[in-house]
């Protein structure tokens, strides 16, 4: 808890500074950023109450957190054309769970969690993670945020602000800067990503 916490005031700290660096027309994507971060810490919440509760990390998804009511009781499922409350777009059927998505209110950030399973990946320095040695402890996050206009128009600070201020020293996750997907294996998509395209994932060790 004391690193979760010192790592959370680096943070604030940072956007401190970022606030003091920017001109006045940034002020909106350090504004965006802040709110990334909130949305962040949120979704590790309910991975954590998950946890606590005796939840199985081998099949986390957010369908999975609605279904045992963890998610905010102002949370909606399957009802696309709410505005006001945050959406959980889940599979039809069981095996497709893994691709409910979750947004927040007026947020065009979209969020995707799923199980850490035995596969390799390499994170943003190119250094391989052999994510077999954690089956079962912990999460993988998948963030899109290219439809966020305002994260968007500095997407490769967005990526890397969000992936290394956030995921790597906020929760000491491995930031996966050229995601794309998350594949029907639970596995992270890195085919044709980018570190500029609005996509990003981090592994959460638990």
């Amino acid at each position: 808890m004391p690193y979760l916490v010192s790592s959370i005031m680096a943070v604030v700290a940072a956007l401190i500074i970022l606030l003091t660096r920017y001109e006045a027309d940034d002020s909106a994507i350090t504004q965006e950023i802040e709110r990334a971060k909130s949305m962040f810490i949120t979704i590790d919440g309910f991975a954590n109450t998950y946890i606590q509760s005796g939840g199985d990390m081998t099949k986390i998804n957010f369908e999975q957190l609605f279904d045992d009511g963890i998610l905010l009781g102002n949370m909606t499922k399957g009802i696309l054309s709410s505005n006001s409350n945050v959406k959980v777009v889940a599979g039809a059927i069981g095996d497709k769970s893994f691709t409910a998505t979750l947004e927040f209110p007026k947020s065009n950030i979209k969020w995707q969690i799923v199980p850490i399973v035995d596969y390799k990946i390499n994170d943003y320095r190119g250094e391989e993670i052999d994510l077999g040695k954690s089956v079962g402890a912990g999460y993988q996050l998948f963030i899109d945020f290219s439809d966020d206009s305002t994260l968007n128009s500095k997407s490769a600070f967005s990526e890397n602000f969000l992936g290394r201020e956030i995921c790597e020293k906020t929760f000491f996750g491995s930031f996966i800067n050229d995601a794309t997907s998350i594949s029907s294996l639970n596995q992270i998509v890195t085919t044709s990503g980018t570190s500029s395209d609005g996509k990003i994932a981090c592994v959460v060790f638990k």
